[in-house]
């Protein structure tokens, strides 16, 4: 009997160990899941959840001298598009190891979206922002994927009341309220009530869209030889319904940085066609009209396939659609611009180079890039008849054009002696408020039916 007892005794024991040891083996496996479950697979470092949670609990310590910083990864898509998915993937990695070596004792990193990591740290903010920048540079040891890695930084600092998610909300509406494509941008109270207005203006701008308030003025192209208008380059104007016109550069910013300025380029392209075409049906004299290409759309869409349907739906030849692009944007990636800008080329589209001699272009470029013209930047012909140095690099512009077989167009002409010395150096055309203002096409009409016949130079 006593040895019944002294085994059952035993039996129980034993029993109570094993359940003790299965608990523990089943609270440590949840807590090894629930780690996992707060961790970014990819880069280690602690996902959105798993980050929200530890910025709470490092708040609620009583710490005051913190500041969030969200890391924006700018220009993923385009990344992966040119170097691959598992180059962009090596780019995030990357980041995340750049902000990871920032931190010190007590500060929390996360890899809180697809292209956004976040740091709340002790340090000041935009010494933590400096470190990142050369953390970052120096992991980078491709001079090609360099030049395309970009960043911007949003940054709140804990005012002592926010919870995680109020300083979350606040240094990422710093992301998206950045002007003038400032690196690092701080928060301020004062945004909160402008992004309110942005977001409006949002709406009113896919309102703009679809109710057909957004129209196109047209600026004519001078000949210096004939003072004729050869072409016109469109250029968008919105009428807003209470608030009246807006300048594009209230509106096109927003546009881009909303992600709308694709929609809108594709109804600019269809329209300026249109537009062309229905003059030559009228009998006008035919002319070229010049449609710009924004970043967002030479990076974001497949520009061949929309002049394709831009011409077959407006029946409009080839030969009268010009596309413009800018200097910077033709040489972000010169192998995609060649093959991009070389299919639409071949249909007969001819390809101009605006605001020329502000960006980085190189003479190997331009041979191999099918320009048909180069536009000079205003900035040099504004100064042009008191900066001797202005008139060098424009006749070396026009020289250059001439030696490539491109026509040289010359921006921002306004006064007479401007337009003298830029025929004496040889420019092909002028296009400037001397001549015109943008105006709308029935404007436009008028002055195709009775030409300028201005005396040039």
């Amino acid at each position: 009997m006593e040895t019944a007892i002294i085994v059952i005794s035993l039996l129980s024991v034993l029993l109570v160990g094993a359940l003790a040891f299965a608990v523990r083996t089943i609270l440590k496996m949840k807590k090894e899941r629930l780690r996992d479950l707060e961790h970014d697979e990819m880069t280690g470092l602690l996902n959105r959840d798993g980050f929200m949670l530890a910025g709470r609990s490092a708040l609620m310590g009583g710490r005051r001298d913190m500041s969030l910083i969200i890391f924006d990864v700018d220009r993923l898509g385009l990344i992966n598009t040119l170097f691959g998915a598992e180059r962009g993937d090596d780019v995030i990695r990357i980041f995340a190891r750049a902000v990871d070596t920032v931190k010190s004792d007590g500060d929390i990193t996360g890899r809180v979206n697809t292209d956004d990591f976040a740091l709340l740290t002790g340090m000041d903010a935009r010494t933590a922002v400096e470190r990142f920048e050369s953390a970052l540079r120096g992991m980078i040891d491709d001079r090609e994927l360099s030049e395309q890695v970009n960043y911007f930084a949003g940054i709140c600092r804990y005012d002592g009341h926010d919870d995680i998610y109020t300083l979350y909300n606040k240094a990422n509406l710093c992301l998206l309220m950045r002007r003038d494509n400032l690196r690092v941008s701080e928060f301020t109270p004062d945004m909160e009530s402008r992004m309110v207005e942005n977001e409006l203006l949002r709406s009113e701008m896919l309102d703009a869209l679809r109710l057909g308030q957004f129209e196109l003025y047209y600026q004519p192209k001078v000949s210096f030889k004939t003072g004729d208008i050869l072409g016109v380059e469109a250029l968008i104007r919105w009428h807003h319904p209470v608030k009246g016109f807006i300048p594009p550069c209230d509106f096109i910013p927003l546009a881009e940085q909303f992600g709308i300025i694709t929609q809108i380029d594709e109804w600019g392209l269809i329209t300026a066609c249109l537009q062309c075409k229905q003059w030559q049906v009228q009998g006008l004299p035919p002319v070229k009209v010049s449609v710009n290409m924004s970043q967002a759309q030479f990076a974001r869409t497949d520009v061949y396939a929309s002049v394709v349907k831009a011409l077959e739906m407006t029946g409009l030849e080839p030969k009268y659609l010009e596309i413009e692009v800018t200097e910077t944007m033709a040489m972000t990636d010169v192998d995609r611009t060649v093959e991009v800008l070389g299919k639409i080329h071949s249909l007969g589209v001819s390809i101009s180079m605006d605001d020329f001699g502000t960006g980085y272009s190189s003479l190997a470029s331009l041979k191999t890039i099918p320009f048909d013209v180069l536009k000079i930047d205003r900035s040099l012909v504004c100064d042009l008849s008191e900066n001797d140095t202005s008139r060098r690099i424009t006749g070396a512009i026009v020289a250059m054009g001439k030696a490539l077989r491109m026509d040289v167009l010359a921006e921002g002409v306004e006064t007479r002696e401007q337009s003298r010395l830029l025929g004496e150096i040889g420019c092909d055309l002028a296009q400037g408020y001397l001549f015109s203002k943008p105006m709308p096409a029935s404007e436009i009409e008028t002055m195709l039916i009775l030409p300028l016949n201005a005396k040039l130079v």
